[in-house]
C-alpha cells in the first residue's frame, strides 16, 4: 500500500560550508592588531568592555554585548583605546544571500544568541588543539579524541545565530500594535533589569518578593515574563551579570580574588571560584593568567 505521507523539503536560507578560525580574545589596553581583509566573513562580538574596529574606511566603537559582520574582501581591524575588551570572532565561508542583511550593521545580541556563542567557544575548545587566542592562527588542527558530531554542532550553532540575528532584523519591522501589545512586557523587563544592576552595584543578592512589590506584579508573572524575553530566569540572569562584572574587575587585576567576592556578594571565595569556572571553564586564576596584556602590531 502506498504511503499517504508527503515529504517536506526543507528550505536552509543560510548554510555555512566551512571555519576557518573560532577565537576568544582578552584585549590589554591600546591593543591594535593589523588591517587584514580575507574572502570569507569575519563576525566580531564584544563580550565584555569596549573596542574599536575598522571597516574599510569607517571606524565604528562596539560595546559590550555588540556584534559587527565584516564582509569578505573588506580591510578591517579591532583595536581598543586605554580600555580592557573581551571578544569573540568567528570566521566563515558562506554563500548565503540572506547575510547581505546584516552585514556592515552593528548587532546586538539577545540571551539566545549569547547562549549559542557560548556553545559554539565551548565546542572548539573541545574539537581543537588550538589556543583560542592565537592571534596568528590560520589553520585549525581538530583533537584526536574530539568528541563526536563537534563540528556539526559549530555548524550548525552557527547557522542558528546568523538566523537568530536576521529574525531580529526583520521584527524590528513589527506593526505598532505588536509593538504595544510587547511595551508592557519590554518595561517589565527593563525594570527588572535595572533592579538588579542597582543589586549588583550594592553587593546585595536579589530577593523576588523585594521585586515583586516594588514593581507590583506577582512573582509568577515577573519570572514567566522575563524567561519568555530573555531565555533566563531572573536568578540565572543575576548570576551572569555577576559573572560579567567578575570578568571585569579580574581584567583590571587591581583586587585580590577574594575582594572581588566579596564586592559581588559572594558567600565564600570557594563558592565565587566553584560558580566561575562552572560558566568559563576556568579558575578565576587561570582566567588573569589567560589575559592578553601584550600589544600585537
Amino acid at each position: 500500500m502506498k504511503s499517504e505521507f508527503v515529504k517536506n523539503e526543507l528550505h536552509t536560507p543560510i548554510k555555512v560550508s566551512g571555519i576557518y578560525t573560532l577565537h576568544y580574545f582578552k584585549y590589554g589596553r591600546n591593543f591594535r592588531f593589523k588591517t587584514e581583509e580575507h574572502d570569507f566573513y569575519e563576525l566580531v562580538f564584544i563580550d565584555s568592555g569596549t573596542a574599536k574596529i575598522l571597516n574599510d574606511n569607517t571606524t565604528i566603537t562596539l560595546n559590550q554585548g555588540e556584534a559587527f559582520l565584516h564582509s569578505p574582501n573588506v580591510p578591517h581591524t579591532i583595536y581598543t583605546d586605554d580600555i580592557f575588551a573581551n571578544s569573540a570572532i568567528i570566521t566563515f565561508e558562506s554563500r548565503s544571500r540572506a547575510l547581505k542583511k546584516i552585514v556592515a550593521k552593528i548587532l546586538s545580541f539577545n540571551e539566545y544568541e549569547k547562549s549559542l556563542l557560548n556553545k559554539i567557544i565551548s565546542e572548539a575548545k573541545n574539537n581543537y588543539t588550538d589556543k583560542l587566542n592565537d592571534v596568528h592562527l590560520k589553520k585549525m588542527s581538530k583533537k584526536e579524541s574530539a568528541p563526536f558530531g563537534g563540528e556539526q554542532i559549530i555548524k550548525n550553532s552557527i547557522e542558528l545565530l546568523l538566523v537568530s540575528l536576521i529574525r531580529n532584523l526583520q521584527s524590528s519591522k513589527l506593526s505598532s500594535e505588536e509593538i504595544n501589545l510587547n511595551a508592557n512586557s519590554d518595561q517589565i523587563v527593563k525594570n527588572i533589569r535595572n533592579i538588579l544592576s542597582d543589586k549588583l552595584d550594592n553587593a546585595e543578592n536579589i530577593n523576588l518578593d523585594e521585586i515583586s512589590f516594588r514593581l507590583g506584579f506577582s512573582k509568577s508573572y515577573l519570572k514567566s515574563q522575563f524567561k519568555k524575553k530573555t531565555g533566563f530566569s531572573i536568578i540565572q540572569y543575576f548570576i551572569n551579570m555577576k559573572i560579567d562584572k567578575a570578568k571585569k574587575l579580574l581584567s583590571q587585576q587591581k583586587y585580590t580574588v577574594s575582594e572581588i567576592a566579596d564586592t559581588l556578594g559572594f558567600g565564600s571565595v570557594y563558592y565565587f571560584s566553584r560558580i566561575f569556572k562552572l560558566h568559563t571553564d576556568m579558575s578565576p586564576t587561570e582566567y588573569i593568567n589567560s589575559i592578553k596584556a601584550d600589544n600585537v602590531l
